[in-house]
């Protein structure tokens, strides 16, 4: 599937760490939801800012792709992620309901316990009337000025 098949491109360059090539240690360049019309006309300039950080920092490497948007963002990635996070909350909560409480004299464990299942309740409350917060991803991210010197 090339960048014209598709309707949404991404443009990423990214940096490793000086000891580890395998681990991206930050991404300096991210642009999201471009047409690849748009993404083929500016190329040049996106492997320029490549270049750019790859002067700059010698001893890393630096990556640079261009291709199709494969991940979801904005509403769409928040609606996965929510749904994501009931079902996980659900389990947890059923698992906190199953399991058989070792409780002490005192009773603190059971009290623990009663206390973490209002918790995940109060949460997937929160999370049903999409009030809970949820880290979105960021369509565009610039920090070329932070490497190139």
């Amino acid at each position: 599937m090339s960048m014209a098949d598709t309707g949404k491109c991404v443009v990423k360059i990214d940096v490793s760490s000086e000891t580890n090539y395998f681990c991206v240690d930050d991404v300096v360049y991210y642009r999201s939801g471009m047409t690849a019309d748009f993404v083929v006309r500016w190329l040049w300039y996106f492997e320029y800012l490549a270049a750019l950080v790859k002067v700059s920092n010698p001893k890393r490497k630096v990556t640079f792709y261009k291709g199709p948007q494969d991940i979801l963002l904005g509403k769409e990635w928040h609606e996965h992620r929510r749904q994501a996070m009931i079902k996980s909350r659900a389990t947890r909560l059923k698992k906190l309901g199953k399991g058989v409480v070792d409780d002490d004299f005192f009773h603190f464990k059971s009290q623990d316990n009663e206390k973490a299942i209002t918790e995940v309740k109060a949460q997937m409350a929160a999370l049903e009337r999409d009030e809970y917060p949820i880290a979105d991803f960021p369509e565009y991210i610039n920090k070329i000025k932070e490497y190139v010197v």
